[in-house]
């Protein structure tokens, strides 16, 4: 069984300024990935060259790029995305959503599509995307890859969790080449859906799919953890998300999921 790994972002957690995490990512990784396959290639995307030492030792990686992080503000600008209009009367850098902006999701979604259209000219069984803190930080549901490797590659797999009625945990993914071929579009997808007036805006705001209402400023309303996805019956009182939620990228990925084909492709492990 042959097996992509792609990995990306920063070389630790940059939340927390802790780079010490990789360390614990690098044992996760080697556990509960290369350990189930008989082959494991790697393949890099990363916002910081100076740990090139340090990532070539760990992984021996078949393709990587190591560059500065580029100023994803001037592409927001340019492809009409406004973050001031998108927090409109609404205090983001107050609140836990404060590093949720479009500037960083995009970040983040270049990176991480960087490195998975590295092995897409390589046949594999498998390709998983994941970035080099995994394990170390996020909730005991999602910050686990639960890789299966005898399981049909032609769904998408991603952490089961609770929150579903929002969208999907975005820490880890594994598929088909074909499949994660879709998902490495995100990117560019994104750029046209956090745009000003975008149908993924109106979508969030007027009934979001395979939802139930909550109090959108009540953290513990227990209606937003009630999984309609897997209902037999559901919800027919949608969420309306406020416009400050466009930039969640939980919600994005399930909507370009949806527009994609990858959300009836999904299991939730």
């Amino acid at each position: 069984m042959k097996v992509a790994v792609c990995l990306h972002g920063y070389f630790g957690t940059l939340s927390t300024n802790d780079f010490s995490t990789s360390t614990g990512g690098y044992e996760h990784v080697s556990q509960e990935v290369v350990s189930k396959c008989d082959e494991v290639d790697f393949y890099i995307h990363c916002w910081q060259p100076e740990y090139e030492k340090q990532i070539v030792e760990y992984y021996s990686p078949v393709s990587y790029k190591l560059e500065k992080q580029i100023d994803f503000e001037p592409i927001c600008n340019s492809n009409k995305i406004y973050q001031n209009y998108i927090d409109e009367h609404f205090p983001r850098s107050k609140t836990m959503y404060k590093n949720a902006t479009a500037a960083r999701i995009l970040s983040f979604y270049y990176s991480r599509c960087e490195s998975i259209k590295m092995c897409l000219k390589k046949d594999y069984d498998w390709v998983l995307t994941t970035r080099f803190d995994i394990s170390q930080r996020g909730g005991e549901e999602v910050k686990y890859i639960r890789f299966l490797p005898n399981a049909d590659n032609s769904h998408i797999y991603t952490a089961n969790w609770n929150q579903k009625n929002a969208g999907y945990a975005d820490m880890w993914f594994y598929s088909s080449k074909e499949n994660m071929s879709s998902y490495a579009k995100i990117y560019k997808s994104s750029l046209e859906d956090f745009s000003i007036l975008s149908e993924y805006e109106k979508a969030i705001q007027t009934g979001w799919f395979d939802s139930n209402y909550f109090n959108a400023l009540d953290y513990n309303d227990q209606r937003q953890f009630t999984n309609e996805v897997d209902r037999q019956i559901k919800s027919k009182n949608l969420m309306k998300f406020p416009k400050w939620r466009l930039t969640d990228s939980h919600l994005h990925h399930k909507w370009f999921f949806k527009k994609s084909g990858l959300y009836d492709k999904t299991r939730w492990v």
